[in-house]
């Protein structure tokens, strides 16, 4: 082989190698900004956990409850939500039926899942009667006293309520407080319902979470 084919030899092999290693060069650049993408999506995904965590506990330190309690609040204020109905119109935002319900909570038993109140009828976080609650199922007293099942047939009760009057929340809270057949009966009898208890807790709310009531 004479010395120019060896040297056209050598370019060639050297232009092959050049191609390979820009090649490699870009399949790495490339896996670089996949794992660059990938460690900002997970980023964003910490820093909204860490801003839940934040709102989570914030509310537990306003309300004087615990970190759970809230979160089961929180959970089915979301669920809730998704519904979208008509009873819903001054509940527009699942944090602002979750500041109602803690105000609800922190109202009628501090936040003690263990709260007996009405000779025995009224029961847990929210004072649900049991008779109420076995309206929407199969419940012992017992189980009331369990913040889940507690937070679960109190939503359950209170979307009835806002439902029957049609997204009135202070009469919603009223039929809480005094029961819908007194509620009615009063407005029947064109009597106000008013006893300060839907004031109280709506006020507390609002108070609490002001930014939600502007922006709707």
């Amino acid at each position: 082989m004479s010395l120019g084919e060896k040297a056209k030899w050598l370019l060639v092999i050297l232009v092959v190698g050049m191609l390979v290693g820009f090649l490699s060069l870009g399949r790495y650049v490339e896996r670089a900004q996949i794992d660059i993408s990938a460690l900002e999506e997970q980023n964003q995904v910490l820093l909204k956990e860490l801003e839940r965590v934040h709102y989570i506990n914030d509310l537990a330190l306003e309300f004087s409850v615990e970190p759970t309690i809230v979160t089961l609040v929180d959970h089915y204020s979301r669920e809730y939500l998704k519904k979208d109905g008509p009873e819903w119109r001054l509940l527009k935002t699942p944090e602002f039926l979750t500041y109602i319900m803690l105000s609800l909570i922190r109202t009628e038993s501090r936040g003690n899942p263990a709260a007996v109140g009405d000779s025995g009828r009224a029961r847990g976080l929210t004072q649900i009667w049991v008779s109420t609650a076995r309206e929407y199922g199969e419940v012992t007293a017992e189980q009331l006293l369990d913040p889940e099942t507690n937070i679960s047939f109190s939503f359950q009760h209170f979307h009835h309520l806002l439902e029957k009057y049609r997204g009135n929340l202070a009469l919603a809270l009223y039929a809480w407080n005094r029961g819908s057949g007194k509620v009615d009966r009063l407005l029947v009898y064109g009597q106000s319902p008013q006893n300060g208890y839907g004031r109280r807790i709506y006020h507390a709310a609002l108070l609490n979470n002001p930014e939600t009531v502007i922006k709707n």
